[in-house]
């Protein structure tokens, strides 16, 4: 088969694994995206609905709003860790599929 054949699409979206794969990477997008969310809705309902908690000094001259949006940036980079770890998963997976 040259490499520039085109695969059977049709053949592969009714493929069980090929399923699950893409089931699999939906559920966790989605769940991630709806975790993010929420944590970004409550910082910023905390910011607009407590000032003066969020004004609240922890470390120094260091707010809670402060920590709250640094723990966003954080929060994004883990899930991103998190996303990376399991496309090896989503990769083999694929291969498998691919074969």
């Amino acid at each position: 088969m040259s490499s520039l054949a085109e695969p059977g699409w049709e053949a592969v979206a009714r493929d069980p694994r090929f399923r699950a794969l893409v089931a699999d990477r939906r559920r966790f997008v989605a769940r991630a995206t709806l975790f993010y969310t929420a944590y970004l809705m409550a910082y910023l309902a905390l910011l607009g609905f407590a000032p003066d908690f969020m004004a609240k000094e922890v470390v120094g001259a260091i707010s809670l709003a402060v920590i709250g949006g640094l723990s966003i940036c954080v929060l994004a980079v883990v899930l991103a860790v998190v996303y990376i770890r399991r496309s090896e998963r989503w990769d083999r997976m694929a291969e498998e599929v691919r074969r």
